[in-house]
C-alpha cells in the first residue's frame, strides 16, 4: 500500500500521513559511525602512500600525509556507510514496521 492511499483511522486525512522514520535515521547513524571506523582503520595504506608522499617535506609532510590519509578514510567510510544505513533503514520502516502518523490530528498508527 502506498503512502498516497494511507487514510488516518482517527480523522480520515490522507495528505497529512507520513512514515515515522526512526529506524531510517538509526540506520544512518549506526551506519556512519561504523563505516567511519572501518574507513580509518582500513586507511592505514592510505596513510602510510600519504606518509611516503608527503615525505618530500621531512617530518611535516609525513606527518600531513598520515593524517590526511586517516581523515579521507574515516571521511568516506562514514558517508558510504551512512548512505547503506539510510537505505536499509527506510526498507525496515516501510515493508517491516509501518509505523505511520498524521500531522493534522497527531494520531500514530500501523498498517
Amino acid at each position: 500500500m502506498s503512502e498516497e492511499t494511507l487514510r488516518c483511522p482517527s480523522c480520515a486525512s490522507s495528505e497529512h500521513v507520513v512514515l515515522v522514520n526512526t529506524t531510517q535515521k538509526i540506520g544512518t547513524a549506526v551506519g556512519g559511525i561504523a563505516g567511519g571506523a572501518v574507513g580509518y582503520a582500513g586507511a592505514s595504506s592510505g596513510a602510510a602512500t600519504g606518509a611516503v608522499i608527503g615525505s618530500v617535506v621531512p617530518v611535516v609532510g609525513t606527518g600531513i600525509g598520515i593524517v590526511a590519509g586517516g581523515l579521507a578514510g574515516a571521511l568516506t567510510g562514514f558517508f558510504a556507510g551512512a548512505a547503506v544505513g539510510n537505505q536499509i533503514g527506510e526498507h525496515v520502516d516501510k515493508n517491516v514496521i509501518g509505523h505511520y502518523r498524521c500531522n493534522r490530528c497527531g494520531h500514530h498508527f500501523e498498517i
